[in-house]
């Protein structure tokens, strides 16, 4: 679906906000910007809009990555605030990169979990791979630093199927599900990714906990969206959006009606670099 024929509204808001979550599972569709006002996080340049009618389904939030090294761009913090706190913690969401994000927005962590009682902070970190002449962005599964990709430890080596960049290997343009969950007590953690055209489906990296092991109670996610190490250029086409956020104690899974599509054709405004 092509973003550029809908409207923006754009959104003021905090520099951070917090969400409490006092049951699951919790959800966010974006539906309406009522979201603005306290789960959106924006530092360093970083800039959000609305977009009504530009979401997989209905609405999303459109963040652009900040222009400021060390800062903060995306959804958060999500306070968990429940009478029983799970063991497990599993967060979905839908998300699409716009045609220059490979580019100019510099890897992130995409999602940080928080505990009580155990320092560990399991999370995703999208780094820069490359082969063939291609680079493009991957998602690692991470406790704290410490990141195994499907292709790859610690680093990708260029094998990862998740690939976010230009074309032809591109999967910018298009909107891909993503849930991250991870177990205090099993010391799991496990990125499920799924593409519309079904190329990638449920389970796409399994790791343990190896650096900080189990323990401890879940507190809060921290980001959803990003924490930029490195300063991003600032560019109209340089987003990620997000639509259908869902937190649970259990596997979520894509929407229903997810990945019943072919996968949309590149950009053709895009060169291959």
């Amino acid at each position: 679906m092509s973003t550029f024929a809908f409207a923006a509204v754009a959104v003021s808001g905090p520099a951070a906000a917090e969400r409490i979550v006092r049951s699951l599972p919790h959800s966010e569709n974006f539906d309406t910007n009522a979201y603005a006002s306290d789960a959106i996080w924006l530092t360093g340049g970083a800039r959000q809009t609305w977009m009504p009618s530009a979401g997989w389904r209905g609405g999303a939030a459109k963040f652009f990555p900040p222009t400021v090294a060390q800062n903060y761009s995306g959804l958060g913090q999500f306070i968990l605030s429940l009478s029983t706190v799970p063991e497990q913690l599993n967060v979905r969401w839908l998300m699409y990169h716009g045609t220059t994000w490979r580019e100019y927005a510099q890897g992130e962590k995409l999602i940080i979990l928080n505990r009580n009682g155990n320092r560990g902070r399991p999370m995703i970190i999208l780094r820069e791979s490359s082969s063939g002449g291609q680079t493009w962005e991957t998602m690692g599964a991470c406790d704290g630093t410490v990141c195994r990709y499907e292709g790859g430890d610690y680093w990708p080596d260029g094998t990862d199927r998740l690939k976010i960049g230009n074309p032809p290997v591109a999967r910018e343009a298009e909107w891909i599900s993503v849930e991250f969950e991870a177990n205090t007590r099993t010391g799991m953690i496990r990125l499920y990714v799924d593409t519309q055209d079904g190329a990638l489906s449920g389970l796409y990296i399994e790791r343990p906990m190896d650096d900080t092991g189990t323990g401890g109670t879940w507190a809060y996610i921290d980001v959803i969206g990003g924490f930029f190490n490195n300063a991003s250029t600032a560019d109209e086409n340089n987003y990620v959006m997000f639509d259908e956020l869902v937190i649970d104690s259990k596997k979520i899974g894509p929407p229903a009606g997810f990945g019943s599509s072919t996968r949309p054709q590149p950009p053709t405004n895009v060169s291959v670099q």
